[in-house]
């Protein structure tokens, strides 16, 4: 059991790593706003819940564009078989509240790899 635990743990970090570095190579116009709203993020989630947080992010585009998509593609390689030629906002929305809630710890989980790999990347920067 504690080998799964690692092994997904490895998954989210290598891919919060290659997301977040992507964006510091010119993914974004802006990483020092991207990286404020990374770590933003899981606050949004928690206060207003994972659809309305990523209808936000949808909208707002830029910075956060990247951060819906890093968060869609991850979901998506974890769960293939929910998007069958859907919206991620769509997918996200039809879910079981068992499954909601599943999805919206995996983003947390995410999103907090992703605001270390931020930091310690702004900090090189300086």
């Amino acid at each position: 059991m504690k080998t799964t635990r690692v092994g997904i743990e490895n998954g989210r970090a290598t891919f919060a790593f290659e997301a977040v570095k992507k964006a510091k190579e010119g993914g974004v116009k802006d990483f020092k706003a991207y990286r404020s709203y990374v770590k933003k993020m899981p606050s949004l989630i928690q206060v207003n819940g994972f659809g309305q947080a990523l209808a936000f992010c949808f909208q707002k585009g830029k910075e956060y564009d990247a951060i819906y998509s890093t968060l869609r593609d991850w979901l998506k390689e974890k769960y293939k078989d929910k998007f069958k030629d859907k919206e991620f906002v769509e997918v996200v929305i039809s879910l079981s509240s068992a499954e909601y809630r599943a999805w919206t710890m995996e983003a947390l989980a995410l999103l907090n790899w992703m605001r270390k790999f931020a930091d310690g990347m702004a900090k090189q920067g300086e």
